[in-house]
């Protein structure tokens, strides 16, 4: 009998940090079981960057392999199929080759399913929706505890399931139980956490002191960037309540544990059904999220925290721990998919496939990954991060030395010359203005 062709499970977050770098370093220890039970049979890729750091490019960018310029999708009022047909996603590349495909929450831009016509295309079976975790209904017991979002939990367990993410889970759980067709499957789960307003059920607000909060000492110095940055990118939190940063930190991070709680009961069904040792898995988020550092909470910019984040890909046929430090892009998820599935290469991507990679074999040290936004662009090569905005000016930051991006290094720099350089041929071979 052939050998069946590999299953794909896509899980996608919503504004969801590198984790890795959270652990311990605002002093409460970030509570993810399940990724990192994940992790230690998976690729970890720990600089992996998005291409816009904002919800509705990225996924536009990643979910087609094109870069934002290419898709022309900059920001979340335009929908990716009023410039992208449905047809030129890599999904509908497996649809095209006999994989019955299934939609499971928001992995393309939007909480609400596809319109009809884009969902026909792109997928084998009837669309869904699930509750956005916005408000809440007065008749549900709640209780508030403040900080960014307004600390918002359900109180009652019987509420559990009334979450975006229990109920994109309990979707999956129900297919992965009943599919039985002759076709492989691609299937999606996308999770709302950890987005905000951050509402959890009190028990995950509950796993966190506030008094285990600290902020990192370093941060005491102050956050160095160039003038035009400084006007351009609004600061929309203050760090004089040390209280309220610490509430909203708590916040995020119960969120991020909710999120991590349901990826659990994912997990558990596929590695429980007869399709486990025979699907991949990918584990991707959107963007990053600022924490407060530079009066930020939230995404949209081009630091390293904004641009930064998870991306994990279990391979069943090798179930072992590997984390990969050299950058990669979001723009790689379609080509890598796509190889590893032994299908035809996508055309006008900039991405490329990390199937080698997740195979045990070498990733590229000296490739330079950007990052766009509608003020400027920035890349990631080697220990450094090189930022250049519309109007010229640049700043360059040793990231390996300086994580948080505290000490500006001007043009007189040593790498300065060589980083802008790599900079203007990033932004053409990812179809790019050099100043954007």
């Amino acid at each position: 009998m052939a050998k069946r062709q590999k299953n794909v499970l896509l899980v996608s977050f919503d504004d969801a940090f590198s984790f890795w770098h959270y652990k311990t370093i605002f002093g409460a220890a970030l509570k993810t079981p399940n990724l990192d039970r994940i992790c230690a049979s998976s690729t970890a890729f720990h600089a992996a960057y998005c291409q816009s750091p904002l919800c509705g490019p990225s996924r536009a960018s990643f979910m087609s392999g094109r870069t934002p310029h290419q898709t022309q999708v900059f920001g979340n009022k335009t929908s990716v199929f009023e410039t992208v047909a449905p047809e030129e996603m890599w999904s509908y590349r497996l649809k095209a080759n006999g994989y019955f495909c299934s939609s499971g929450g928001k992995v393309h831009h939007g909480f609400k399913p596809l319109d009809p016509p884009v969902h026909e295309v792109l997928y084998s079976d009837h669309r869904k929706g699930f509750r956005i975790d916005v408000t809440l209904r007065e008749s549900i017991a709640q209780s508030r505890s403040g900080g960014s979002g307004g600390g918002v939990s359900t109180t009652d367990p019987k509420d559990d399931g009334y979450y975006h993410d229990a109920q994109a889970a309990a979707s999956f759980v129900e297919f992965i139980e009943g599919y039985d067709g002759d076709a492989p499957f691609y299937r999606e789960v996308g999770f709302y956490s950890p987005h905000s307003p951050f509402i959890t059920p009190h028990r995950f607000k509950e796993m966190y002191r506030l008094n285990d909060f600290h902020m990192p000492e370093s941060w005491k110095k102050g956050f160095q960037n160039c003038a035009y940055s400084e006007a351009t990118v609004r600061k929309n939190f203050g760090l004089d309540n040390l209280r309220k940063w610490k509430k909203s930190v708590r916040n995020y991070f119960s969120a991020v544990s909710h999120g991590d709680h349901h990826l659990g009961t994912v997990w558990d069904a596929l590695k429980a059904s007869p399709h486990a040792e025979n699907t991949m898995v990918v584990i991707l988020t959107d963007h990053g999220h600022h924490l407060g550092e530079r009066h930020r909470f939230g995404k949209s910019t081009l630091w390293e925290q904004s641009a930064l984040v998870p991306f994990i890909i279990h391979d069943p046929a090798r179930p072992e721990a590997r984390v990969v430090s050299d950058p990669v892009a979001l723009l790689d998820v379609g080509p890598t998919i796509l190889d590893c599935l032994d299908l035809p290469p996508l055309e006008q991507t900039a991405g490329r496939s990390l199937r080698q990679v997740v195979e045990g074999g070498p990733a590229d040290p000296e490739r330079a990954v950007p990052t766009f936004n509608p003020i400027g662009s920035a890349i990631r090569k080697g220990p450094y991060r090189f930022i250049r905005y519309q109007d010229g000016s640049t700043e360059l930051y040793d990231i390996a030395a300086d994580w948080w991006q505290q000490e500006l290094l001007g043009p007189s720099h040593p790498a300065h010359d060589a980083m802008a350089a790599a900079h203007r041929a990033c932004c053409e071979a990812y179809y790019a203005p050099a100043y954007a």
